[in-house]
């Protein structure tokens, strides 16, 4: 079974259910979620993260090509994300809501990073006025954070390519 329709299908047996954490294997990629709240056909999610080795010797141009083309794929979020700060050092690619959520009480985003390091990730915060950032879930739909687990994987299959998608 692919990460997402294993990610789907546990979700969806865990409805109704808080704390959940959920993970998922398939080859040499782990899919990781942390879910506040599971519920029959959306979740509050703290993190999903996808780990693997086979990012450790991507170089930064098909890290930033990658994540230019997962700013792409993904797009059916609350916010469009786009790349906003480039690591060459650290050989990382980070991305936001662009432009974020934004009322009287002040502003969320979507942030996801992708690094050589073997890892895509997506976490969601808010900034009040007057205090620092917190990270707050992300609600999703089940069917959203299949498709997330599967365009993180269509992402480090670009940076393996080079940042040429297949």
């Amino acid at each position: 079974m692919s990460l997402s329709a294993t990610l789907k299908t546990e979700l969806a047996s865990r409805a109704g259910q808080q704390n959940q954490q959920i993970a998922a294997v398939e080859g040499q990629r782990t899919l990781r979620c942390v879910a506040a709240e599971v519920e029959p056909l959306a979740a509050a999610v703290h993190e999903l993260v996808l780990q693997t080795a086979e990012l450790g010797k991507a170089d930064i141009q098909a890290i930033e090509a990658a994540s230019r083309a997962l700013c792409g794929r993904v797009n059916y979020l609350l916010e469009p994300v786009s790349p906003i700060e480039t690591d060459a050092d650290g050989c990382s690619v980070q991305m936001r809501s662009s432009p974020p959520q934004k009322d009287d009480n002040g502003r969320r985003y979507y942030e996801l990073l992708m690094q050589r390091g073997g890892l895509v990730s997506l976490h969601r915060y808010e900034k009040l006025p007057g205090s620092p950032r917190v990270r707050v879930a992300a609600h999703l739909t089940h069917e959203a954070a299949g498709r997330l687990a599967d365009d993180f994987g269509r992402a480090v299959d670009d940076a393996l390519s080079g940042g040429q998608a297949p």
